[in-house]
C-alpha cells in the first residue's frame, strides 16, 4: 500500500493516542483541525488496512456496531494478554503479567476453551476515573 499525506497523518495521530481507543469520528475531526480533510471511508479502509497488517486493534461495543480502534506497539504483545479498557476516558491498558498466564491455563484446562487474546477487552474504570468520582 503506498503512503499519503492522510495516511502518515492517520498514523501520527494513532501513534500519539496509542493509550486511548479512537474512533474513525475522532481522526476525522483531527484531520479536518490540521486542514487535511479525508472523507470516512478513507480512514475506514486505511484502518482495515492496518488491522490487516497487525498494526491496529479494533474494538467493538457490546451492539457490535460502534468500532474504536487503538495502535498496536508490537513490543507489547498484544496478541498473548488481555487489554483493559476504561469506560469513562477510553484509556487501554495491557494486562500483560504472569498471571495472564495463569487464566489462559485455567480456562483451557478447566473450560476447554483457548482465549483469543489479540482483541479481547475487560471493561471497567481506571484508577484515575475512579479517583474522580
Amino acid at each position: 500500500m503506498y503512503k499519503t499525506n492522510s495516511r502518515s497523518r492517520i498514523m501520527q495521530y494513532l501513534q500519539i493516542n496509542r493509550d486511548h481507543t479512537v474512533s474513525v469520528a475522532d481522526i476525522q475531526d483531527h484531520l479536518a483541525k490540521e486542514q487535511n480533510p479525508v472523507n470516512k471511508t478513507t480512514i475506514y479502509r486505511y484502518l482495515d488496512k492496518l488491522e490487516e497488517e497487525g498494526d491496529v486493534i479494533r474494538y467493538t461495543d457490546e451492539s457490535g456496531k460502534k468500532a474504536t480502534y487503538q495502535f498496536v506497539d508490537r513490543a507489547h504483545h498484544c496478541d498473548e494478554h488481555l487489554h483493559l479498557k476504561c469506560l469513562k476516558c477510553g484509556r487501554v491498558i495491557h494486562l500483560d503479567c504472569s498471571f495472564m498466564d495463569t487464566i489462559a491455563e485455567h480456562i483451557e484446562e478447566e473450560h476447554g476453551f483457548a482465549i483469543q487474546c489479540r482483541s479481547s477487552v475487560i471493561y471497567g474504570y481506571c484508577e484515575a476515573c475512579r479517583k474522580t468520582e
